[in-house]
């Protein structure tokens, strides 16, 4: 007969439900494995056989096919192996078919039958859970992670022979419930401590940057409300230990960012060595030298890069012109979409990319322009620099700050700024307007507002719609810039607590708005 067994894999950060499909026959005896397969797949056979014959089950001298349903899928990971397993004892007769229905079978087998922790359990669960499925077999070392999901009952089993035992009806009560009660309420209270109101525990205070009043505001109002930031200055101003600070001052994951979360870090395999829930916001800043991969993700079998292991947090890019300037220019879409798409063997892949995107830039190649006490550079050097980024990117950023090189006054006064706790309770605040405001569904912040959106929200009285007429052609705006000052003018009138975009709040919008080249004082009003 033919056994039927679930199992899954990724696909992205999404998981797909896998059918193991086994049949024993008569024929030479030969063991086939099918349904596009990749090599560590493939080798499954290998391992199975052997930790089926360690455990005691030798596979009889018949012919044993298998197949991994849907064969268009491409297949690959070492999750299937308990499955597989699991589907030849069925289809054998050792274990009743009424036994596996339901179960969602995860896990690497070793040679000798026990069973190995592997990637992306969340996120396969999540799926299965939206098929139906509410019971799930997993090693022991995944049972927390797959745990996350209030209504999976989960299994944990340490090798073959428990699971053989439990699903022949020999052993529910030594090797089922008794084995994850521990791990569950852990999981639980974990997640209520760190939806905690306080968060930001691991980051630099923001009372620890000296000086910068102009870029903690642009800072304040960047996370506010989720806009992207610019930074310039030259070496040593503060730029980096700025955005060091960002993660501090936003408030505390809730329980499905945090889930979201564990589940990208989960399937890139940054929680193999120890499974840990993901509490604080990402902070992701990689050099100037990762890959377009790296960056967006990517291979046979797509992974997350950088842009979605930085979702619900901060992807900060110090040194921004460094990078290879095909790579600063994908960043055109996702900071429009939030998402990065992969297309893999005819199939498209989404990563999820929503964060707060902040960029730091020396202004010239030694850093000290427009300084010509310090800067030796070359006009033609300065504009190369600069050009590096190009109109469309800087189009898409929202606040524009030059840090400025500190004083000894400043460095040495006693007197400490504001602490990240402080701005984090402001803009709690703001950020709980635009969940009454967005609450029907759509956006979450006004940096996401779509034209709709901003057409609805972003009302101008006269004499706002009277300054923008005047500046609107003089500091060359277009269609999108447009929206971003419309925007950044919502989230400075809700830190104020106005229900109308006034003209006060327009005018340091527009202060923020790059309109010069980075490194040179813009033109606004």
């Amino acid at each position: 007969m033919v056994a039927e067994v679930l199992s899954g894999m990724v696909q992205g950060v999404h998981g797909e439900i896998i059918t193991v499909q086994a049949d024993v026959s008569d024929g030479l005896p030969v063991f086939g494995l099918t349904g596009h397969l990749s090599s560590e797949v493939k080798e499954a056979k290998e391992r199975v056989r052997t930790a089926l014959k360690n455990t005691g089950c030798h596979l009889p001298p018949r012919r044993v096919s298998v197949n991994l349903a849907p064969a268009d899928v491409r297949k690959s990971g070492t999750c299937y192996d308990i499955a597989i397993a699991v589907g030849i004892m069925t289809a054998m007769g050792l274990i009743p078919q009424s036994a596996v229905r339901g179960i969602v079978f995860l896990g690497e087998l070793a040679l000798d039958g026990m069973l190995s922790p592997v990637t992306g359990v969340l996120a396969i669960l999540r799926t299965a859970q939206e098929a139906g499925y509410h019971t799930c077999v997993v090693p022991p070392a995944n049972v927390q992670e797959a745990s996350l999901l209030p209504e999976m009952r989960v299994l944990g089993f340490a090798n073959l022979k428990e699971v053989t035992a439990f699903l022949r009806g020999t052993a529910e009560d030594e090797y089922s419930e008794r084995r994850i009660v521990t791990c569950v309420k852990d999981v639980g209270k974990t997640i209520r401590a760190a939806g905690c109101p306080d968060g930001g525990a691991g980051y630099p205070d923001l009372s620890e940057v000296k000086g910068q009043r102009m870029a903690k505001r642009a800072l304040e109002i960047a996370v506010a409300g989720y806009h992207n930031l610019f930074l310039d200055g030259p070496p040593g101003a503060g730029k980096s230990m700025l955005a060091s600070c960002t993660p501090g001052i936003m408030p505390g994951m809730t329980r499905e960012e945090m889930i979201d979360a564990t589940m990208v870090y989960s399937v890139k395999g940054l929680l193999r060595e120890g499974f840990s829930l993901v509490e604080n916001r990402p902070f992701r800043a990689p050099s100037s030298s990762v890959t377009m991969a790296g960056m967006f993700g990517g291979g046979k079998n797509p992974s997350p890069g950088e842009v979605t292991l930085a979702h619900h947090g901060v992807l900060f890019l110090d040194e921004f012109p460094e990078f290879k300037r095909e790579l600063i220019e994908m960043f055109r879409v996702v900071l429009e979409d939030h998402q990065v798409r992969q297309i893999r063997n005819g199939k498209t892949v989404t990563f999820p990319a929503d964060f707060i995107f902040i960029a730091a830039a020396n202004p010239c190649p030694c850093g000290y322009f427009p300084d010509r006490r310090y800067c030796h550079c070359s006009p033609r050097e300065i504009f190369h620099y600069q050009n590096r980024l190009s109109g469309p990117i800087l189009d898409r950023l929202d606040l524009f700050v030059r840090c400025d090189k500190m004083s000894y006054e400043t460095m040495t006064e006693e007197k400490e700024g504001e602490t990240s706790a402080m701005v984090r309770e402001r803009v709690r605040e703001v950020w709980g307007m635009q969940k009454e405001r967005f609450k029907s569904g759509g956006s979450n912040f006004n940096g996401r507002m779509t034209p709709k959106e901003v057409k609805k929200y972003c009302v101008l009285d006269e004499n706002s719609r009277k300054l923008m007429k005047e500046v609107f052609d003089r500091l060359r705006l277009t269609g999108r810039s447009y929206n971003r000052i419309l925007k950044v003018g919502r989230t400075i009138a809700d830190m104020e607590g106005s229900a109308r975009i006034r003209e006060e709040h327009l005018r340091e919008a527009l202060m923020f708005r790059r309109t010069a080249p980075f490194g040179q004082d813009p033109d606004t009003p």
